[in-house]
């Protein structure tokens, strides 16, 4: 099958980012991040999920399940070495200085949001600084500002490895999701987690470039991912949604889910062999991705391993 889409060059990527984020809020906050992460959990009758079970190792004992803990623990165990928490498109980064306004924080937690475009507090209005400033003072204040790296995230390479990357709604502007994810968790540190989490299911936009008589419509790109991730033991959770009310988790389906942890094996890395064949973009501006489908048994996404090496980053034990 021939190739038939090139990626824009930057500028022209920015030109077509900045059409598509003039209609954006841009206003997502610590407790968005966490919905999205964790559906369910913030409910009058908290639910728990696969993403929970996944982080739960990592949240200091007594502690509720969010980011904000996830990050404390991996302080725990890290004993002092400050964590280094990554957010590819990040926009305002509200999260990370929703965070770094508390007192202290700066001292452990190293921030990097990878985004386009460096938004900062520019623009915002004295009613919403205000609301902001209501929330965590200090918030909207240059200090509390994470490292910007103006940049795309699909390829973006980071001075050191990350201790936990986090994607929240950005999947769907990507022209290649796959290269994405294989980039981030290429520079994670030993042991890193990856948390990625999209409002849609990430099968619409990750597809395989198919002819109109083929028979196997169910076999799609998130699935064989999945099944590459297993195949290498590497530890990983995804889900659609949260427990149902009786408490019963649904099954997973690999062609359809709409966030993904994963944690770094040490020694591994991620390519992705096939090509983007064209990339479609709806009415919304999301962008479905399609993929060369190839009769031959390499999977879309392949572990590679090598030896271990030492980089810094933190040890934890294994998350089943």
């Amino acid at each position: 099958m021939s190739v038939g889409f090139e990626t824009p060059n930057y500028n022209a990527l920015v030109a077509e980012q900045a059409l598509v984020q003039a209609d954006k809020i841009r206003d997502r906050r610590l407790d968005h991040y966490n919905q999205c992460i964790f559906p369910g959990q913030a409910w009058q009758e908290p639910r728990s999920s696969a993403i929970i079970d996944f982080v739960q190792p990592f949240v200091p004992e007594g502690e509720e399940v969010t980011l904000g803990a996830v990050l404390r623990g991996v302080a725990l165990v890290k004993e002092g070495r400050p964590v280094s928490w990554v957010d590819m498109g990040g926009g305002r980064a509200l999260p990370m200085r929703q965070l770094a306004s508390v007192s202290g924080t700066k001292s452990w937690l190293q921030m990097t949001n990878v985004d386009l475009f460096n938004f900062g507090p520019d623009g915002l209005t004295t009613e919403e600084t205000d609301y902001l400033e209501g929330l965590a003072q200090g918030m909207t204040s240059p200090e509390t500002g994470p490292h910007p790296i103006t940049g795309n995230v699909e390829t973006v390479k980071l001075p050191g490895p990350a201790d936990i990357i986090t994607s929240i709604e950005v999947m769907q502007y990507l022209n290649n999701p796959l290269e994405a994810l294989a980039n981030w968790y290429n520079q994670l540190a030993e042991n890193g987690i990856m948390i990625v989490a999209t409002e849609h299911d990430w099968s619409y936009s990750i597809r395989y470039q198919r002819e109109p008589d083929d028979n196997e419509q169910d076999e799609t790109p998130t699935k064989h991912v999945l099944e590459a991730l297993a195949k290498a033991d590497i530890n990983f959770a995804a889900t659609y949604e949260s427990d149902w009310e009786d408490g019963h988790r649904p099954t997973l389906d690999p062609s359809s889910f709409r966030i993904m942890a994963v944690q770094k094996k040490p020694g591994t890395s991620l390519i992705v062999t096939r090509p983007v064949t064209k990339v479609l973009t709806n009415p919304w501006k999301y962008k479905a991705a399609y993929y060369e489908l190839s009769n031959d048994s390499m999977p879309i996404v392949e572990v590679i391993s090598s030896a271990a090496k030492n980089i810094g980053g933190i040890t934890l034990g294994s998350v089943c």
